[in-house]
Order: C-alpha cells, then sequence, then structure tokens
C-alpha cells in the first residue's frame, strides 16, 4: 500500500525549463514508496508538459515511463517533505522520440459558468460543491490550463439566468463574465435525469461552440467534458500571441497575454471519422473548392481520416468550412464526425 502524497509546490513549465522541483509532503512515512513517488511525478509533469492524459500517451507508447529514475536529477528529504527533481529536458526528449507532442503555447484561461436541470427547474450552481466542477478544477491544476469558478454574488446572480445559458444567449454570458477579465467561457449544463450534458465554450468575440456529452453518471460526463475542453484548450492556445500594454495596467505588468484579433492560423490539421469512403471524398473535393485552402496531406485509415490544410484563415473559419459540408458532426475544433 501506497501512502497518499500532494504535490506542494510545482515550478512554471516552459520551453526554458531545464529542471522542476516537486515537493512532496508524506503524510505516513512507513508506507511511503519512493520508486512509486517518482513514477507519479514523471507522469504529472508528462501531463503538464503535453496536456494529454497518462492512459493516452501509454496507449501510443507503452514503454515510455519505464526507467523513471533516468530522468530524476536527484531526490531526497527535507524534513517531512520528499523533493524531486526532474530532468526536463530528459522528459521532453523521451516524449519527443515517442512522437508525443509538447505543449509549448501559453495555456489559456476558462472561466466556469454552470447549471443544472432537476426535473422542470433548470438552477445554477453556486460555490457548493460539485463533482463535475470539482474534477474540472483538479484537471486544471493536472494539465496547467487555469481555470476558475464566478463569484456567484448577487451581481452574477442578476447579470445570467439558467434560462439565458439554455437559450444560449452569447451576450448574457459574455457580459456576465466580464468583470472577471477571462477570454475563454465553459458553460455547463448539466441534465442528470437524461444522463446527459451540454457545453458551450465562449470565445472573447461572442463566437462559441456547443454539444452534448452522454454518461450515466456524473463522473462519466466529467471526464469526457475534461477531454473536450482539454482539446478546445490546446486549439485556442495557438491564438493567444503577447501584447504590450502600458506600464501602470495589469499590475504594472509590461506584457499581456491576451488572444489575437488577427491570427493567421497558416496550417491546421483537421482529423474526420467516417464510414463512407465515398462521403469522405465528398468532403476532400469541398474543402479544395473552397476559397483559402488547399490540402497539403491526407491519410485516409480505416475509420478516420487526417488532411493537412494550408490556410490563411483563422481557425474559426476554418472550422466554419468544414461545417458547411453536408451531414459532418462537429466534436471538437478540427474533429469531426462525416455521417
Amino acid at each position: 500500500m501506497t501512502a497518499r502524497f500532494s504535490f506542494l509546490i510545482a515550478c512554471f513549465l516552459s520551453a526554458t525549463v531545464d529542471a522542476l522541483e516537486y515537493r512532496i509532503d508524506v503524510k505516513e512515512p512507513s508506507l511511503f514508496n519512493v520508486e512509486e513517488a517518482i513514477s507519479d511525478t514523471i507522469r504529472g509533469a508528462a501531463e503538464k508538459l503535453t496536456g494529454i492524459p497518462e492512459a493516452q500517451m501509454l496507449g501510443e507508447s507503452p514503454d515510455l515511463f519505464s526507467l523513471s529514475e533516468a530522468l530524476v536529477n536527484s531526490y531526497g528529504y527535507d524534513g517531512d517533505t520528499f523533493i524531486v527533481d526532474i530532468d526536463v529536458d530528459g522528459l521532453k526528449a523521451r516524449l519527443d522520440t515517442a512522437g508525443i507532442e509538447l505543449w509549448e503555447t501559453e495555456r489559456p484561461e476558462f472561466l466556469i459558468w454552470m447549471t443544472e436541470e432537476r426535473g422542470l427547474e433548470r438552477l445554477m450552481i453556486g460555490q457548493e460543491s460539485n463533482l463535475i466542477i470539482d474534477r474540472l478544477l483538479a484537471a486544471s491544476k493536472r494539465f496547467g490550463v487555469p481555470m476558475r469558478r464566478p463569484l456567484m454574488d448577487l451581481d452574477d446572480t442578476l447579470a445570467l439566468s439558467p434560462a439565458e445559458i439554455w437559450g444560449e444567449f452569447a451576450g448574457a454570458v459574455m457580459n456576465a463574465s466580464g468583470r472577471y477579465g477571462i477570454g475563454h467561457v465553459l458553460v455547463i449544463g448539466d441534465r442528470p435525469e437524461r444522463q446527459s450534458l451540454k457545453y458551450w465554450l465562449f470565445e472573447s468575440s461572442g463566437q462559441y461552440r456547443a454539444g452534448e456529452i452522454p454518461g450515466v453518471d456524473a463522473n462519466t460526463r466529467a471526464y469526457s467534458l475534461i477531454e473536450v475542453v482539454m482539446r478546445h484548450a490546446r486549439s485556442v492556445s495557438e491564438t493567444i500571441q503577447p501584447k504590450v500594454v502600458p506600464q501602470g495596467e495589469e499590475g504594472n505588468s509590461l506584457i499581456s497575454l491576451q488572444p489575437s484579433d488577427e491570427v493567421v492560423a497558416g496550417q491546421w490539421t483537421v482529423k474526420v471519422e467516417y464510414n463512407n469512403v465515398v462521403r469522405l471524398m465528398d468532403l476532400i473535393d469541398h474543402l479544395e473548392a473552397s476559397d483559402g485552402i488547399t490540402i497539403q496531406s491526407t491519410e485516409i485509415r480505416a475509420t478516420d481520416a487526417s488532411m493537412v490544410l494550408n490556410t490563411e484563415l483563422s481557425l474559426g473559419s476554418t472550422d466554419d468550412i468544414v461545417s458547411s459540408f453536408e451531414s459532418i458532426q462537429f466534436i471538437f475544433p478540427l474533429v469531426y464526425s462525416l455521417k
């Protein structure tokens, strides 16, 4: 049996970091397993560097975390604290060798609003504990994607209602979110009795993507939602660029990371799940005929295909062109299902 432990401090991960120190509070020293603690810290660091769940990485490379001790510069105790100093460059090199892409662009921040359908009522979820939000906030720390909840004080209560959320009133959502200064907004509509969850991902422009997730229990819906949000976060992180602000604003910071209004995508990779190759060929013809897009390469597999698109269009505009094809279903940004 391994003692439960918690990570107290982890330094910021970036392309320039060559070491990462984890400090682990040892609750029960007699049950503490050093080898397992080292392995867990390596896996946790890999998830933060990539934004990809450990299970998914192991699916692509089963031996990825073997000989974890080779990725540790040093480890030892400081009182009741176990310290692991990870060789980040070595870990990055191993991930690269395994073909697992690093997430080295700035991570977007999300504000989370939530409403729940209970019988004939739809209620706002405040600051009380909620399993789905708790899972999201845990994933926020796990993958290094900042998320926060609104205060749900009187101002928030008056600014946004469940009816406005379910009615998809983008203006109401963005106006209510404005006080928090966060450019990306996740809105959740949980329907436990229907065993489903609806979500909306809003951008600062007011544009949004919506989807529905089935799940027999809250845990299942939560983990599916986390996958959606992480994919979306990775896609929008490519549009975040440094923006200089005058000294004295933004807490005297000279650099503020904000979404760029004029983003040139350059290249997007589109993934499509399909069950009819003729419809897939029609989609390829549709994209080739679209203004502003050329297909650089196409890889067709048994049940899905990937297309690398060269384009000057933004992510949103590219999504719109793909989504305009008949019978295609949006799943995540740049990921679709073709009926």
